[in-house]
């Protein structure tokens, strides 16, 4: 039996995608699909298309916290800090974090994993009371089909186009991924320095927030013994021709590479304990959030092949 991984031609994965690192022992097709990861994202909750997906760090503790037959890999393709992606404007009357109590701020989705951890990054590192904004969830998003819990806590209402409503003034801040649309108009980050915003939440909470992880059907895993180790395995080999051969003037996911080496943040690796204390963190955002029901262990994230 073939079995399918997505893999997309960029950062660790492309080494994946190209052909150049195999799965050894196992017949496996590496796909991606036309419309990019996000278009997928929705169908993990109900006929996930391969039997390896990646999928977004909040996406699979929601569908594992409703019981999906679903388990991780302990790779992790890609890594970011949030604080690139906070954008207001000019006439917004925000100049700190602190600002956007009372504020509407824009998310693509209440369960959008880099919001979520942009939110959490909010009240740790800003103590700002997040049940005093405003927040207006963007459509579509990749959970907007599926039922999962809402904090009454939080006032969350319906939006639509982000950048069209932040310029306009209808939304005072927006929490976009990455780094966000290039500023243009009266639009300006959040903060002045985003990098080294983001590098004092790594120094003091010494995390570096994991943003997408390999999701397997669990039944794939149960009728094919080894096949996880044999996926971890291979991941690590083509994270090792990317650590090895990223120039400096290029980027992981807006993060100059220079900067991440500069700072000890760069080879990431995969494993458990190698992001144990990312994954508590974004395990505690959701759970604050009310996104999920409690808090899982680490352990619990993954196929017991992968543990130790």
């Amino acid at each position: 039996m073939t079995i399918t991984l997505m893999a997309d031609h960029e950062y660790a994965a492309q080494h994946l995608a190209s052909g150049r690192v195999k799965i050894e022992g196992f017949d496996v097709e590496i796909v991606w699909p036309q419309g990019g990861a996000g278009s997928v994202y929705a169908e993990l909750f109900q006929d996930p298309p391969y039997d390896v997906m990646v999928i977004p760090m909040t996406n699979y503790l929601i569908a594992l916290d409703q019981g999906e037959q679903l388990i991780g890999i302990p790779v992790f393709p890609d890594v970011s800090f949030p604080h690139l992606g906070v954008q207001t404007t000019e006439n917004s009357g925000i100049t700190t974090a602190k600002d956007l109590e009372g504020k509407r701020v824009g998310i693509r989705g209440w369960g959008f994993n880099p919001g979520t951890w942009m939110r959490g990054i909010l009240a740790d590192q800003y103590d700002v009371d997040l049940t005093k904004i405003d927040w207006v969830e963007a459509e579509p998003n990749s959970l907007m089909k599926i039922e999962y819990a809402r904090d009454e806590r939080f006032r969350v209402s319906k939006g639509g186009d982000q950048v069209k409503e932040l310029e306009s003034g209808e939304l005072d801040a927006v929490l976009f991924d990455r780094t966000g649309p290039s500023l243009a108009g009266n639009r300006k980050s959040l903060f002045q320095n985003p990098l080294q915003e983001a590098i004092q939440y790594y120094q003091r909470f010494d995390v570096f927030p994991v943003n997408v992880m390999l999701v397997a059907k669990t039944n794939t895993l149960n009728e094919n013994p080894g096949l996880a180790r044999a996926i971890l395995r291979a991941c690590d080999t083509a994270r090792d021709f990317y650590n090895l051969e990223a120039q400096n003037d290029e980027e992981h996911m807006g993060l100059p590479i220079h900067w991440l080496r500069g700072n000890g943040l760069f080879p990431h690796l995969n494993g458990i304990d190698e992001n144990r204390k990312s994954l508590q963190t974004i395990v505690r955002y959701s759970y604050t959030l009310g996104l999920i029901s409690r808090e899982f262990t680490p352990e619990e994230l993954f196929y017991s092949e992968c543990i130790n």
